[in-house]
């Protein structure tokens, strides 16, 4: 263990504090040959103690100018084991080539599935903050880019409010101003209630050969609610509609929920929305 030795080391590379002002767009190594000597023991004591990582502070070099060093360089060396005399490194420098930054306004996009506990629902909708944010990077890698996607998010049998903090998935050669996005949401146990709404027929010819002769005069309408909300809701928050412009080529016309307070969540209605509900006579 007390002889010399010359030895071929693999040593990754990681980049810190990158120019905010700038992308990098040179290919810089992301590992390095380097050749050492030592004594048996000073190999051993750095495979065993020692994280094969060089980390270079690229900001350090661009505030004095520098965009060429070479890899031998003291400060990239230090740490190394103090045992290793560096011989060689491959490749010999690192070069960084950088473009002017440009910047986008993209909407974030979450992937989120969730299963709720028996009768427990979303009370509301799903909030994310922020909704959108800032890319940053050369204006040929921006071109393509219409949102940024967040790390899958699977919430399973939820009964109370949540609030999650999710990362935002990395694209190559592009800085994100936002690397966690938070997703909460309102969670209230929902109790199915039922109504019945007059029908209002819409955009009928007036002085037309036909006449739409409705087969039902109401809608049934089965909704869900939270339980603490059961007595905020009258019959005038709902409004449902049947549009003559609307009618399908057999001449029938479907009829809509076009109104209904936000806290409920629609489950069911007899016509169906796309149910017939009238007929076109001749005069």
């Amino acid at each position: 263990m007390g002889k010399t030795y010359e030895e071929q080391i693999s040593v990754a590379v990681r980049y810190i504090n990158l120019p905010k002002s700038k992308v990098l767009v040179s290919d810089v190594p992301q590992k390095l040959l380097v050749t050492v000597e030592s004594t048996g023991w000073g190999l051993w004591n750095y495979y065993f103690f020692y994280d094969s990582e060089i980390v270079v502070d690229v900001d350090s070099y661009d505030q004095l100018g520098v965009t060429r060093f070479s890899t031998k360089d003291a400060s990239i060396m230090s740490s190394l084991a103090a045992q290793l005399k560096v011989l060689e490194v491959y490749p010999a420098e690192i070069v960084f080539g950088y473009e002017a930054v440009g910047s986008k306004y993209v909407p974030v996009k979450t992937n989120v599935d969730i299963t709720f506990g028996q009768q427990y629902e979303l009370d509301g909708a799903l909030v994310v903050e922020p909704d959108s944010v800032y890319v940053y990077g050369t204006q040929k890698d921006l071109a393509n880019i219409t949102f940024v996607q967040c790390e899958h998010l699977e919430l399973k049998k939820v009964k109370s409010d949540f609030s999650e903090s999710v990362g935002v998935k990395s694209i190559p050669n592009v800085q994100v101003s936002n690397d966690k996005i938070s997703v909460s949401g309102k969670v209230a146990k929902f109790t199915e209630q039922s109504i019945s709404v007059p029908i209002k027929l819409l955009n009928v010819p007036q002085d037309s050969s036909v006449l739409v002769d409705l087969m039902k005069d109401k809608v049934s309408i089965a909704f869900l609610v939270p339980i603490t909300r059961v007595e905020d809701y009258f019959p005038s928050d709902f409004e449902a509609i049947a549009d003559y412009d609307k009618r399908t080529p057999s001449g029938m016309v479907p009829v809509e929920i076009v109104r209904y307070p936000k806290f409920v969540r629609l489950i069911r209605q007899n016509p169906e929305m796309d149910g017939i509900i009238a007929e076109i006579i001749d005069k």
